[in-house]
């Protein structure tokens, strides 16, 4: 416990000329009752009647001013900031008041030190509820807006960092009050940051899934009723809670995924396209003229230009390659619907209308195919062939020997 500050000199002798003024004024004062004159009393009476009009004062006019600068902003947090401090503040002043007051009697040290003490834990006490009650206002105020978001995953996450606010405030409050009381809060202290280590270390997949809940909360990569894809799964999501995040497969299964692992995979939200893309490759048959395959081209071109429900800023339709049984066409083309049913139906009307035009001029879409060559010689020819190879290789002229080397000189290497 933190002893009471002893009176200084200076303020010594200003009480010292207050009472010898209050004797002059009024002899009888000078009287004593419980180890204290009149006078004292008397100037403890008038503190606490100052304390309380000067209460009032900064009530009306110091809160009074603080709220009209606050309701000029267009943020609601400074107007809580106000509300939240307003009570508090009171009493504060009430209690310092009350303080300064007791200083105008004489007072034993068993008894000054514990006032000190109650004081500085009352205002401690003041200050901590001041951050309560803006820890709770401001959970409302989140709460209010996570209420109107489509998402669920933040009506569940905004109260549950409120109450950690809070109880963390509380933690805090209740160290410094033991602290204030005379109590070795550094054990305490230790013993929290130890078991605080040892949750962390125990809950450690679920702080994981919390933190990944929050990222997808912040960052709105997607939300309710979006299709994504990731590594592993693709789907509609149907609920992001705190723990994971549950998806709809296309097989009608729900997928329960970690938000963890949600949080740092690749995900692509498909719901977000602006247009849907078509890329494949058409292959026509190698008994296509080229003359057929321009007009091909053109043809298919325009069919694409003409179709309302494809995006005319990317249009690409090439003969691109010479396959193993085919002429290779790339076409590429983007739809203006990103809906699963109506892309299909654009993609259908597309399809066959490159197949009747193609047709007019007699293009026929090719398949895979191999040609197979019959080897039709018999074992006559093939002796005939390897005689006429032999006579050949006869009539060629060899190749002179080398000369001899001279005398004394290798003819090799050794």
């Amino acid at each position: 416990m933190i002893g009471a500050p002893q009176q200084s000199e200076r303020e010594h002798q200003a009480i010292a000329r207050v009472g010898d003024w209050l004797i002059d004024q009024v002899p009888w004062l000078d009287r004593g009752i419980f180890g204290n004159e009149l006078w004292r009393g008397l100037a403890l009476l008038l503190t606490l009647a100052a304390a309380l009009a000067l209460h009032r004062l900064l009530k009306r006019r110091l809160m009074g001013a603080l709220r009209r600068v606050s309701a000029r902003t267009r943020t609601p947090i400074d107007d809580i900031i106000v509300d939240a401090i307003d009570a508090p503040f009171s009493y504060l002043i009430a209690l310092t008041g009350v303080f300064v007051a007791s200083r105008w009697l004489v007072l034993p040290t068993a008894v000054q030190d514990p006032l000190w003490s109650l004081y500085r834990i009352a205002a401690v006490s003041c200050l901590g509820w001041v951050f309560l009650r803006a820890a709770h206002k401001l959970t409302e105020l989140f709460a209010r807006r996570a209420r109107e978001t489509g998402s669920q995953l933040d009506d569940s996450l905004v109260p549950l960092i409120g109450q950690i606010a809070r109880m963390t405030v509380i933690i805090l409050l209740l160290v410094l009050i033991l602290r204030e009381l005379g109590f070795d809060v550094s054990g305490i202290v230790a013993g929290l940051g130890v078991g605080g280590l040892a949750f962390a270390l125990a809950a450690k997949d679920t702080l994981a899934n919390w933190f990944g809940a929050l990222m997808i909360l912040t960052d709105h990569p997607f939300e309710i009723g979006h299709w994504i894809k990731t590594s592993t799964l693709e789907g509609v999501v149907e609920e992001i809670g705190m723990r994971s995040t549950r998806v709809r497969t296309f097989a009608k299964t729900v997928v329960s995924v970690p938000n963890s692992a949600l949080a740092n995979d690749v995900v692509e939200n498909l719901s977000r396209m602006p247009m849907r893309r078509v890329f494949f490759t058409l292959g026509v048959t190698y008994a296509t003229t080229p003359a057929m395959m321009r007009e091909s081209v053109a043809r298919i071109e325009e069919i694409l230009k003409k179709h309302p429900q494809v995006d005319q800023e990317l249009i690409m339709v090439k003969f691109t390659d010479f396959g193993d049984s085919s002429l290779n066409i790339l076409i590429y083309y983007f739809t203006t619907t990103t809906k699963w049913a109506e892309f299909l139906t654009i993609r259908g009307e597309i399809n066959l209308a490159i197949m009747e035009s193609l047709g007019e001029i007699g293009v026929c879409v090719a398949f895979p195919s191999r040609s197979i060559y019959l080897d039709k010689s018999d074992e006559a020819e093939r002796e005939r062939l390897d005689a006429r190879a032999r006579e050949l290789l006869a009539a060629r002229p060899r190749p002179a020997p080398p000369a001899p080397a001279p005398h004394g000189q290798p003819s090799g290497p050794s």
